[in-house]
């Protein structure tokens, strides 16, 4: 996992941190967690932004952004808050991939671009 990126939460725009999940003895997840008070929501680079249900697969929403060379799901990088636009980009390192979404002023996505 990439530690130098900081991935804003989907939900509250409010940044994410680093956090492990043990899998097995063996095997750890490693992820982005919201910093949001009761917040859920998580960013993994192979998933994207999920919110994780005790014993269940994640659910993994279809419309999220991806970067067209990769194929990874993006995160959210910015939020320019006088414009109402988040910008998103691809954790592959060294890509420069970037898409932008409008949003409401309440917070909600509007459309793509």
């Amino acid at each position: 996992m990439r530690i130098d990126i900081l991935p804003l939460c989907d939900k509250h725009y409010r940044t994410m941190a680093p956090a492990i999940a043990p899998f097995s003895a063996d095997y750890s997840i490693e992820f982005f967690r919201c910093t949001a008070e009761f917040c859920q929501r998580c960013f993994s680079e192979r998933l994207g932004y999920v919110t994780p249900r005790r014993n269940e697969p994640p659910l993994i929403c279809s419309d999220q952004p991806r970067c067209e060379q990769h194929g990874r799901p993006m995160f959210i990088c910015s939020l320019d808050r006088q414009r109402n636009v988040i910008r998103y980009a691809c954790p592959e390192e060294h890509c420069r991939e970037m898409g932008s979404e409008n949003i409401q002023a309440g917070g909600q996505l509007r459309h793509r671009s």
